[in-house]
């Protein structure tokens, strides 16, 4: 395991025999692998061997890249390399990162943004709690940001709408932003995301020349499965319910 990028990983695995180790980061013969994580950072490497007798193993793993814009923030350079560690956090994330790419999960490009950007935070944390403790938010997002920010909010969503470029129209960080949006909205940008979507939907679901499928394209869904379920989780009915009720009320 060697690359551009720090990797991180999450095992599922018992092995009967084998030995693993990380430039910096120790040696492990441990056969229980399983709900371990395993870090190595640029400029280090990991190698080893497994015998696996019986049984699933499996390692979900991602590649972190901090972009340079956020290197405060995001920058993991000095996390040292770790060996088999836990951590409930980071694997908690990296399961719903993963259920994400599985197909099991939220299938929303922000979603999986914020996740990433959650990782990079914990990562740190999980190294240096001190270091990377969050500052207190002072005063949220001012007015102006917050229209410019609601505005392409309402104008792009049909379209696919990143944390990146939310930040970057409030002229503030991936992190900053995301804490300054929720102290001023009460919603995290991505939550708020996807309760315009489900109020653009029920706006679409009154006109019965509109199927489904159109509706999910036009409020920004992926697909008729990916509408269901996010507006189930906000209306608690589905969009056929919902606009079966507003046909009933209808003269």
């Amino acid at each position: 395991m060697k690359g551009d990028a720090a990797f991180l990983a999450l095992h599922n695995s018992v092995r009967s025999d084998g030995e693993t180790m990380i430039a910096g980061g120790g040696r492990s013969t441990i056969n229980d692998l399983r709900d371990k994580l395993t870090f190595v950072p640029i400029g280090s490497y990991g190698e080893g061997w497994n015998r696996f007798e019986r049984g699933t193993s499996s390692v979900f793993a991602v590649h972190l890249c901090p972009t340079t814009s956020e290197q405060d923030a995001n920058d993991i350079s000095k996390v040292p390399p770790a060996l088999y560690f836990e951590n409930d956090n980071l694997r908690a994330t990296l399961q719903k990162l993963q259920s994400v790419l599985d197909g099991s999960g939220i299938d929303d490009h922000a979603y999986a943004e914020t996740l990433g950007l959650l990782l990079l935070w914990e990562l740190r944390h999980a190294a240096d709690p001190k270091r990377s403790r969050l500052k207190p938010v002072r005063g949220g997002l001012t007015a102006r940001q917050l229209k410019r920010v609601t505005e392409f909010i309402d104008a792009q969503i049909p379209n696919e709408i990143t944390i990146s470029d939310l930040a970057a129209l409030a002229g503030l960080s991936h992190y900053h932003f995301i804490r300054a949006f929720k102290d001023t909205v009460g919603l995290t940008p991505y939550r708020y995301v996807l309760s315009e979507r489900v109020r653009r939907a029920r706006t679409l679901l009154s006109n019965p020349a509109l199927s489904l499928a159109d509706v999910a394209l036009a409020a920004g869904f992926s697909n008729v499965s990916h509408l269901n379920r996010i507006f189930r989780k906000f209306s608690r009915m589905t969009p056929t319910a919902f606009r079966r009720e507003i046909g009933w009320r209808l003269p």
